[in-house]
């Protein structure tokens, strides 16, 4: 066979980088390439390592994400500290802790797993301005940056890239009004496609379970309620996702426990009777890449926490009324 006869039939045989998934047409602007990056997440198949950057911290996992007719099913191994592992089928979660040899099963409520980061699109706009931004590589993967600019000061600014033949988000920074890079989120390794099934998912501690114990708190939870407290001022965009009461460590009684969110950026509220370690707080802190805001008020304690500029946690937290009295 001629030297340009095996070229050929090794472009035959070998897919290209863009092969692992089905192609779908390429976005023309910012807000297709978002619209394509939320939608990808839950029909593509997709295996891979990823790094976690956050306040001088960095931590790798491993994710495997499988689609069928029935739904996803995703396992999220973390590669540092102590051993962890996440199954998730649709909204159900278990999180294996072998080294306490411990399951927790919980509900997938606010918090986003890399890479599915978006969703709702259309209501980033309200408080985002989408840019396109340059072509890049991330994996060994083409891919496109899209940028997100905060329009007011209660959110920071986000930029993704995304893989070019199915959409997939590759990379993600959130950005500070500084230009400080606060926390990125990337692929170092990756493959896409049908070899990907649901049968990879299978926790590698299914076997050691039975001798394990199971801890169901989490789902015992109140999933919807409405404690009476109401936040008067919300950042333009914020509205609230969720509201519970749960039981959390170190706590004798359930902490009523708010979430707020702009559809990307999210601000939590911890409503508690007030305890000396936390009665002494006041004011704003920052930790890494969450900024935390404490109030006393009345006969409670208030905490608010999210990644978002101390300017949205202070009008919440400030703003936050109690309950009236029941007649």
């Amino acid at each position: 066979m001629s030297q340009r006869g095996l070229v050929v039939l090794l472009l035959v045989l070998v897919p290209a980088s863009g092969f692992a998934a089905e192609q779908v047409s390429r976005p023309q602007d910012a807000l297709g390439w978002l619209n394509l990056m939320a939608e990808a997440p839950s029909k593509v198949a997709f295996s891979g390592t990823y790094v976690h950057q956050y306040g001088g911290r960095m931590e790798s996992s491993r994710v495997t994400h499988a689609v069928d007719g029935t739904g996803e099913y995703e396992k999220l191994v973390s590669l540092d500290g102590p051993a962890r592992e996440i199954v998730r089928k649709n909204d159900d979660i278990v999180c294996y802790l072998p080294d306490a040899k411990l399951m927790k099963y919980d509900r997938k409520r606010a918090r986003k797993f890399f890479p599915a980061l978006l969703s709702n699109v259309p209501d980033l706009l309200e408080n985002y301005s989408p840019k396109l931004g340059p072509m890049d590589r991330v994996a060994g993967f083409d891919c496109q940056w899209v940028y997100l600019e905060a329009k007011d000061g209660f959110r920071f600014d986000h930029r993704f890239c995304a893989e070019l033949a199915a959409g997939l988000l590759l990379r993600s920074m959130m950005i500070s009004d500084k230009m400080e890079v606060l926390e990125q989120f990337g692929f170092t390794q990756l493959s896409m496609g049908s070899l990907i099934t649901r049968e990879q998912i299978k926790s590698d501690y299914a076997d050691q379970q039975s001798a394990w114990q199971a801890d169901n708190s989490a789902l015992r939870d109140s999933p919807r309620m409405d404690s009476g407290w109401l936040v008067k001022s919300l950042p333009s965009g914020f509205k609230k996702a969720w509201e519970m009461k749960r039981m959390m460590s170190g706590k004798s009684q359930p902490v009523v426990h708010q979430v707020y969110s702009d559809g990307l950026a999210s601000v939590s509220v911890f409503i508690e009777s007030p305890q000396a370690s936390t009665a002494a707080i006041a004011g704003p802190v920052r930790q890494g890449n969450y900024n935390f805001f404490f109030r006393s008020f009345q006969n409670h304690a208030i905490t608010v926490i999210g990644e978002v500029p101390q300017a949205s946690l202070q009008m919440i937290g400030n703003s936050l009324s109690e309950p009236m009295p029941q007649k």
